[in-house]
């Protein structure tokens, strides 16, 4: 066996399999390297991964023949560090959508300082990292203790509560404990300093420790609460604080969020971005398809982004291979998921016992289904069985069933009959028409949060929400924070948009405009219900004003918020993937704007793909086939019988 220095630490060895593992441990020993990867282009060989804990783990045989340190694909491809490592490190955090809601949660609950949080998420999802991106955005104003391993009784975590304040935890009764925080707060209080506590993992508190946090929480003075408390965890948590014993808790949750996964969009985006912090470079190091499959594999968890990516990266430094395409994405999915093709599954079973017992099961589905039918007649022949058998399969039952949902689903979300919703409540007041100067004039006179309190307002009655616009939501300082919020009080979507009027115009959804007066960097808002011809018509708290299209464009820079029913309950961007009932209620809305060939059922085919890039094409947006925020505007707008604040009548 010898040793040599190119490219990494080798390893060659003639010796049969059953020896490889001893000379393996040897050379390991020897070596004193702390982290490497056995590749092996011989048969027989196997792939070792040696960790700090002094520990070898054999990962699988392969067909490789060198050994290489795990680190040494960094100056291959050129990063100062690992783009994909499962540490949350803050510095490499990518904000989808839900993580951005998640933070504007947080913040907005560190200035309101009063109820309790709780951040929901499936593991893997970025929890842990938005904690930490949150605590790391505060000042030194804030005091903060985070308590990330929950498995403690009521005593252990208060004691640890005091201690990741740095005040004193060594009585061993709950009162003095107690006593001991309250001072504590109350002496930032003077202060002005705030008190967060944090605590992950929160599916793993007991609820007895449930209820030592809810009396944690009578910590107050007359006019505000002295600690605030966000609570993280896994939907379980959710499901558990939903309890009969914790319903006073659930009572004082005054902001709930749940991270969702990412869409394959957030996922291209999210793997782009952690290789360019890792290069300080643009590297478009992985392929649209490779992308595809590995968003596929991982369902837009990041955890399992990371360690897809990372085992590609190192498929693709073992052969030599600067690009990750569709090939190396499968290789390393193939490898993650035991040595063997993830697509095959159930179906590498023996093919003789899968149709023999598929026989059978026909069989038992055609006796229960329809006992009518006497398979023992003496006429029962293949035309008998063929008959019986289409009779089975067209149409299938669970489309039939689905197809009834649907319908359940959309007569309680629609009204029928209705065709277009009164977008202008105050159509009766006149409307003023302004030039350019009296606009300038108009957009002085409020200020920013004004202007936007107002603009949601409208919006919201526009929709008729019930909620309305909560006071408290009113003193949000970040805008988008704001918008985000204020539309998921109501059930709303909301979405901020970079584009021109011919993009408002084509999404066809009553907008709030951003403006701006100058050299003024607080921007206004206004609420435009309606375009005729190069005119735009807003509403105001007391009238509606009428400004042509180029006395607008001074003041605006080509962004504006729209805000939409999700009535089909799209959970994320639709597209050829395992989100099932979105795919079911997509079919059915394509049905209902004309694709009346598309078959119903939970399959995102090429039918469905061609419609939806129909669509797009016709509302001039990017063409992918993916039903993402701006498509799913696009696609209500499609449907006339959908009760929506239009810009403009639908022919």
């Amino acid at each position: 066996m010898s040793r040599q220095e190119h490219h990494g630490c080798w390893i060659k060895s003639d010796h049969h399999a059953e020896c490889v593992d001893f000379l393996c441990r040897e050379v390991f020993n020897a070596l004193k390297i702390p982290e490497i990867m056995l590749v092996s282009r011989k048969a027989g060989h196997r792939l070792y991964h040696y960790n700090k804990t002094n520990s070898y783990t054999c990962i699988y045989p392969i067909s490789l023949r060198r050994c290489k340190v795990w680190k040494m694909y960094k100056p291959y491809f050129g990063f100062k560090e690992r783009p994909f490592k499962l540490v949350p490190d803050p510095a490499y955090l990518y904000l989808g959508q839900s993580h951005e809601e998640a933070l504007g949660h947080l913040n907005y609950a560190v200035r309101q300082g009063d109820g309790f949080v709780v951040i929901t998420g499936e593991v893997g999802t970025g929890k842990t990292t938005v904690c930490r991106m949150f605590l790391e955005k505060l000042d030194e104003n804030t005091e903060t203790a985070y308590i990330f391993n929950p498995k403690l009784d009521s005593l252990q975590l208060l004691k640890a509560i005091n201690d990741e304040f740095c005040i004193e935890s060594s009585p061993d009764n709950t009162k003095d404990l107690i006593d001991i925080l309250n001072r504590f707060l109350m002496e930032k209080k003077k202060l002005g300093k705030k008190a967060v506590l944090i605590i992950d993992e929160s599916q793993n508190l007991s609820i007895e420790v449930l209820e030592q946090l809810r009396l944690l929480s009578n910590l107050e003075t007359t006019k505000a609460k002295l600690l605030q408390i966000i609570m993280v965890g896994q939907p379980e948590f959710g499901e558990k604080l939903d309890s009969f014993e914790l319903r006073q808790l659930e009572q004082r949750i005054t902001l709930n969020c749940h991270l969702n996964p990412l869409t394959l969009k957030e996922t291209g985006e999210y793997i782009s971005h952690r290789i360019q912090i890792a290069s300080h470079k643009n590297n478009d190091l992985f392929t649209k398809d490779a992308i595809k499959e590995i968003f596929r594999y991982s369902g837009g968890v990041p955890r399992k982004i990371n360690i897809v990516c990372d085992r590609a990266l190192l498929c693709a430094f073992s052969r030599d291979v600067k690009k990750i395409n569709r090939n190396i994405a499968l290789l390393a999915i193939q490898e993650l998921s035991g040595k063997r093709d993830p697509r095959i599954g159930f179906f590498e079973l023996n093919r003789k016992p899968l149709f023999l017992l598929a026989g059978l099961v026909l069989i038992l589905v055609t006796l229960i289904v329809y006992p009518h039918v006497d398979l023992k007649e003496s006429n029962a022949g293949p035309k008998h069985v063929e008959a019986v058998v289409h009779k089975i399969l067209v149409p299938p039952a669970e489309e039939v069933m689905v197809a009834e949902q649907l319908d359940d689903t959309r007569n309680a979300a629609i009204e029928p009959g209705t065709e277009t919703m009164d977008t202008h409540p105050a159509e009766e007041r006149p409307v003023v028409t302004i030039g350019r100067e009296d606009l300038k004039t108009l957009l002085q006179e409020p200020d920013a949060k004004h202007s936007r309190n107002t603009a949601m307002k409208i919006i919201l009655d526009l929709w008729q929400a019930e909620a309305g616009l909560k006071s408290f939501l009113q003193e949000i300082e970040d805008h988008k924070e704001f918008f985000f919020l204020a539309a998921k009080q109501n059930h709303l979507s909301v979405q901020k948009i970079a584009g021109n009027l011919s993009l408002v115009k084509n999404l066809n959804h009553a907008a709030i405009l951003e403006l701006y007066i100058g050299n003024d960097p607080m921007p206004r808002f206004l609420t435009l219900v309606e375009m005729k011809n190069d005119d735009l018509i807003f509403e105001m708290e007391d009238r509606r004003v009428r400004i042509a299209a180029n006395d607008i464009l001074p003041f605006w820079k080509n962004r504006f918020y729209v805000i939409w029913k999700n009535i089909y309950g799209y959970t994320k961007e639709v597209q050829i993937e395992k989100n099932g009932n979105s795919v079911l209620m997509l079919k059915r809305h394509l049905q209902e704007i004309g694709y009346c060939d598309i078959v119903l059922n939970s399959v995102y085919d090429n039918s469905v793909k061609d419609a939806v890039k129909d669509v797009q094409k016709k509302y001039d947006l990017e063409i992918d086939g993916v039903v993402g925020p701006l498509t799913e505007i696009a696609l209500y707008n499609e449907n006339k019988s959908l009760v929506i604040p239009r810009l403009r009548k639908v022919l």
